[in-house]
C-alpha cells in the first residue's frame, strides 16, 4: 500500500533528482491558483508565505483572522492517496508539467531535515538514542520497498534510460514527502444523501495528501478544527489570529522523537517528550496470549492441576528469553495473532510530569510484570485468572515487583550508557538546525533517564540496601545476611562447603568468582536440613527464614530421595558457568548448563567439606543431587538482579538478591 503511493509519486516527478532545477519557493502563485481553480478554497486575509524555515500559511498585515474562520479546504478530488493511485498506469504518469498535479508537486521542497537526510556529522548527536536506531531501521525498510519496487517495475527488461531516473534518492525524497506532508485519513469518500461515509470497513485508513491544509506547520496550543464531510477536507481555526502572525495546525501532542522522525522538526521544553521502551515481537506476543488466556479464565495444560504444589520437573525457572518464552512456543503464539499489530500496540513509554515525578505508558508495568514473572507466579496467576498491577510507589512487595522495578532500571541505565558513550564524539555546539534538533532531543532522553533512573534508584535503595538509613525490606537477603544472619552451627559448616566449593568464604571474593548461586544454594540446603534435623534449629533459625521454607515446601513440591546416577564432571563448574537467565543480562538467549550437572558439582563440594569435618550439617543423606538441583532452582526461580546504583560503575558490579516470600502464612 504504501510503496504503491510512493512509486506513484516517484513517476509523476521523474526528473533527475541529483540535478533537478525545480522552483522551491512555497510561494509559487501557480499552487495557490491551482488549488482555487480546482475548487479549493484559502481564506482572502491569509498568504501564503515562505523563510528559511519553509512555508506556511501567515495573516495578512492589515488584517484579523477571526475565531470560527475556515483557513483551507481542499476537494477530494486534489487529495493523493493510495486507492487513487491504483487507478493510474505508470507510463501515463509521467508527464511532468503535463500531469493534473504538477503545480502542488512543483511545490513541495526538495530536501528535508529528517533523520534519513542527516549527514554523517548530524548522525553523532543521535548515536546511542532510539532515534539513533529508528533511523537505520526505516532506511533498510525503504531501501527494500525500493528495490522491490524497481523489479516490479522493470521486470521486463524496461528502458534502461528511463530506469535511470528512478534512483534510491527520488524514491528517499518521495518517501519523505508522504511521512512528513500526509494526514491519516479515510482511505476513500462518498457521498450518500449528502453525508459523509467511509466506503469499506475494510479499506480502513491510510496517508493522504491534502493540497492547501499541508501548508499550516504544528503548534500543540493550536486551537482547530478538521472538516470532513463529502465534498471537502477543510481546517477551520477556533481563537483569533492577528495580523502579520502564522495561523498553525495542531497535530496533537508529539514527542520530538516523533516530530523529529516524522516532520523533521523539533519543539523546545516539549512537554510531550518521553523515553520510548518496548518488548521484542516475541515477548509482545507472549504477554497478549498470557493476558487473553487470563482474561477469559481458560485454563493451560499447566493450570489444570488444582494442586498447590508443582511437580518437580515443572519448577524449572521459565522466565522471558528461555524457550518457553522465545522459542518455539512463542513462534507458534505468532502464528495466532497479527504481528503489525502487535508491534503497533507494543509502544510504550516514560515520561516527566509537572510536578517533578514520572510515569509509564498504560499497563507498561502489568505488561513488564507478566514477562518476568517466574514459573510460581505464572502458575499461581494462571489460578486465579487475576490481571496483575505493580505499583512503584507500593511498600507491600513481592518478588515479582521487585523484579520489575530492578529491571527497568537496568533497562534504563543501558540507555543512559548507550547515549552517553558517545559524548568524546560531539563538537562543542550543535552546527545546523538538524544538530540543533538531534542535540534538544538527545538532552531530553538524558534528562529523562537520569531523573527516572535517580527516583526510582532511591525508592530500590530504601527496600533493598542493607544498613540503610531508610527502612530496608527484611525479605531482600543479599549474599551479606546469609553469611551473617545464620545460625552459628550452620555458619560455620556453611563457611566449610565455601572453602571447599571456591576457596573462599568472603563476599568479594565470591562474587568475583561467579559462586554466588553456589553460595545460595548451600546455604538454603543447609537451611532446609538444619530445621529439620536439628532439634534446636527453629529457635536458632530467623522466625522469617522459617516462614519462607514453610512457604516453598507450599510451592514447591519436594524431590524424590531415589539415587540419581549422573556422570561426575571432571573439573568443577563453580567458577566457570555463566550467570542465571535474567531478560536484561541474557539478551544472548544462550542456554544454561544442566542443572543438574551444576548440582553435581556442587555435592563434590559437600563431600569435600563433610570428609574434613565429619560432624558438619551437610553430612546427611539427605543432601543429594535431587535436593541440590531443587534448591539451586528455587534461588534461581525466587531471585532477583538487583542494579548498581553507584555512579562510574558498570553492569558487572550488578547483585544477585534473593526475595522472601510468605504467602499467607
Amino acid at each position: 500500500m504504501g510503496t504503491d503511493f510512493r512509486v506513484w509519486l516517484t513517476a509523476s516527478d521523474y526528473c533527475d533528482f541529483s540535478t533537478a532545477k525545480i522552483e522551491t519557493s512555497p510561494v509559487d502563485e501557480d499552487l495557490e491558483s491551482w488549488l482555487l481553480i480546482n475548487g479549493g478554497y484559502l481564506h482572502p486575509s491569509v498568504e501564503i508565505a515562505s523563510g528559511d524555515d519553509g512555508n506556511s500559511v501567515r495573516v495578512k498585515q492589515g488584517h484579523v483572522l477571526l475565531s470560527g474562520s475556515m483557513v483551507v479546504s481542499c476537494p477530494h478530488e486534489l487529495t493523493i492517496s493510495w486507492l487513487g493511485v491504483t487507478q493510474h498506469h505508470f507510463p501515463h504518469c509521467l508527464l511532468k508539467e503535463q500531469s493534473p498535479w504538477w503545480p502542488y508537486l512543483n511545490s513541495l521542497p526538495r530536501s528535508f531535515s529528517t533523520p534519513l537526510w542527516y549527514d554523517d556529522n548530524d548522525l553523532i548527536w543521535l548515536r546511542g538514542t532510539n532515534l539513533g536506531k529508528a533511523k537505520e531501521l526505516r532506511e533498510e525498510a525503504w531501501r527494500q520497498e525500493y528495490e522491490s519496487a524497481m523489479q516490479s517495475l522493470f521486470a521486463n527488461g524496461s528502458d534502461s534510460e528511463q530506469k535511470r531516473l528512478w534512483t534510491w534518492e527520488l524514491y528517499l525524497w518521495a518517501a519523505t514527502v508522504m511521512t512528513t506532508r500526509s494526514f491519516s485519513g479515510p482511505a476513500s469518500f462518498n457521498r450518500n444523501e449528502g453525508e459523509f461515509v467511509v466506503a469499506g470497513d475494510s479499506v480502513g485508513r491510510c496517508p493522504v495528501l491534502i493540497p492547501g491544509l499541508d501548508l499550516l506547520n504544528h503548534n500543540p496550543s493550536a486551537k482547530v478544527s478538521w472538516i470532513w464531510d463529502a465534498n471537502v477536507c477543510a481546517l477551520r481555526v477556533d481563537e483569533s489570529t492577528s495580523g502579520g502572525c502564522q495561523v498553525w495546525n495542531n497535530y496533537d501532542p508529539k514527542s520530538n522523537e516523533e516530530l523529529i522522525m516524522g516532520y523533521g522538526f523539533s519543539l523546545p521544553k516539549n512537554t510531550s517528550d518521553h523515553y520510548s521502551l518496548g518488548f521484542s515481537p516475541a515477548i509482545a506476543a507472549y504477554i497478549k496470549a498470557t493476558k487473553a488466556r487470563r482474561l477469559a479464565r481458560k485454563p493451560t495444560s499447566d493450570a489444570v492441576q488444582s494442586q498447590s504444589t508443582m511437580e518437580f520437573d515443572k519448577i524449572q525457572p521459565k522466565l522471558v528469553s528461555e524457550p518457553v518464552r522465545s522459542g518455539s512456543q512463542v513462534l507458534e503464539l505468532l502464528e495466532d495473532f497479527n504481528l503489525e499489530e502487535i508491534l503497533e500496540q507494543n509502544i510504550h513509554w516514560v515520561r516527566l510530569l509537572d510536578n517533578g515525578n514520572y510515569e509509564f505508558s498504560p499497563q507498561f508495568l502489568e505488561y513488564f510484570s507478566i514477562a518476568v514473572e517466574n514459573s510460581r507466579e505464572a502458575h499461581m496467576a494462571d489460578d486465579d485468572c487475576s490481571a496483575s498491577n505493580t505499583h512503584l510507589s507500593d511498600r507491600d512487595f513481592s518478588r515479582n515487583k521487585l523484579h520489575v522495578i530492578c529491571a527497568v532500571i537496568m533497562i534504563l541505565q543501558k540507555g543512559q550508557r548507550a547515549i552517553r558513550e558517545h559524548e568524546k564524539d560531539l563538537p562543542e555546539i550543535p552546527q545546523n538546525n538538524k544538530q540543533v534538533d538531534a542535540a534538544r532531543y538527545r538532552d531530553s532522553q538524558l534528562r529523562i533517564l537520569d531523573s527516572v533512573v535517580d527516583s526510582m534508584g532511591k525508592f530500590l535503595k530504601s527496600v533493598a540496601t542493607p544498613n540503610s538509613s531508610e527502612a530496608s525490606d527484611p525479605r531482600v537477603i543479599r549474599l551479606e545476611h546469609i553469611l551473617t544472619n545464620s545460625p552459628k552451627s550452620l555458619l560455620k559448616d556453611l563457611r566449610g562447603v565455601l572453602n571447599a566449593g571456591i576457596r573462599t568464604r568472603d563476599p568479594t571474593k565470591i562474587r568475583e568468582r561467579g559462586g554466588v548461586d553456589f553460595a545460595f544454594t548451600i546455604w538454603l540446603c543447609g537451611l532446609w536440613i538444619y530445621s529439620r534435623s536439628d532439634p534446636r534449629g527453629e529457635d536458632e533459625i530467623d522466625p522469617k527464614y522459617l516462614r519462607w521454607l514453610h512457604f516453598l515446601k507450599q510451592n514447591y513440591a519436594e524431590p524424590s530421595e531415589e539415587s540419581v546416577n549422573h556422570q561426575r564432571p571432571e573439573n568443577t563448574v563453580l567458577e566457570e558457568r555463566p550467570e542465571w537467565f535474567d531478560p536484561v543480562r541474557s539478551a544472548n538467549g544462550d542456554a544454561e548448563l544442566d542443572s543438574a550437572f551444576i548440582a553435581r558439582s556442587y555435592l563434590d563440594a559437600v563431600q569435600a567439606a563433610t570428609e574434613k569435618r565429619p560432624q558438619s550439617v551437610y553430612n546427611d543423606g539427605q543432601i543429594t543431587v535431587r535436593r541440590l538441583e531443587w534448591c539451586l532452582n528455587i534461588i534461581k526461580n525466587e531471585g532477583v538482579w538487583c542494579p548498581n546504583l553507584d555512579p562510574g560503575e558498570d553492569e558487572e558490579d550488578d547483585d544477585w538478591v534473593l526475595f522472601l516470600e510468605y504467602g499467607d502464612s
